[in-house]
């Protein structure tokens, strides 16, 4: 790979783990939290301050966990619906505690794309954002992965039927499930595992049909990553 789009860059672990392995590509991140955007780094990785949404230039509420870092969000409803909130057999309820919004500037991958050119991989992780971020792309741009929650199943099919309406095709998801899955599923103990691709890819009505099955909102325990070609 020669450029990646880290879409929640958090504190770059998906970043680092890019140019483990593609010790050349240009990595371009955005990150809403302004206290975890880093002073210095590694010349070919940009970070930049910003939420990523469905509209430019637009100022964001941003919610900041302290804690837990990587469950800041730009989504209410996640706040309001999450395991981190509700709780599931392995976490408590109210498990999370997210401080009063903070305001953030908004770009959009097509600007992301207009200012830095098509990359080869989009990864989006930013916990129940994901539908807001995609919206704001209009045409297909290689490789694209997000972050998915069984709990926001409903956003999963809106993401994906807007992927398809750009001409994405073939669909793979690997996740955590603790239940066996059909071979169309890809099964990791990480879960979503920085920079591991599902082992095969299908139609949309096939992979979606096969995730709906796996997936129960009331249990807030399987997730992953869904990938699209």
């Amino acid at each position: 790979m020669k450029k990646v789009f880290d879409i929640g860059y958090n504190v770059g672990e998906f970043s680092e783990a890019c140019l483990s392995k593609f010790p050349d590509c240009e990595i371009i991140s955005v990150e809403a939290n302004p206290y975890l955007i880093p002073q210095i780094g590694p010349d070919n990785i940009k970070v930049l301050n910003y939420v990523c949404s469905d509209k430019d230039d637009k100022e964001v509420d941003f919610y900041i966990e302290d804690k837990q870092s990587g469950i800041s969000t730009a989504s209410l409803d996640f706040i309001q619906k999450s395991r981190f909130t509700k709780g599931n057999k392995y976490l408590p309820t109210g498990s999370a505690s997210w401080n009063k919004p903070i305001k953030v500037k908004s770009i959009t991958l097509d600007r992301l794309i207009k200012d830095h050119g098509i990359p080869d991989l989009i990864k989006i992780d930013v916990e129940g954002y994901e539908y807001a971020v995609i919206k704001g792309l209009t045409s297909k741009a290689n490789m694209l992965c997000f972050e998915w929650h069984e709990e926001d199943f409903d956003s999963i099919i809106k993401i994906a039927d807007h992927l398809e309406s750009l001409d994405y095709k073939n669909y793979g998801v690997i996740g955590y499930f603790e239940e066996s899955v059909p071979p169309t599923i890809t099964h990791s103990e990480q879960g979503d595992p920085y920079m591991e691709i599902p082992v095969s890819f299908h139609s949309k009505s096939e992979l979606m049909g096969s995730l709906e099955k796996v997936a129960d909102p009331e249990r807030r325990v399987h997730y992953g990553m869904l990938y699209v070609i």
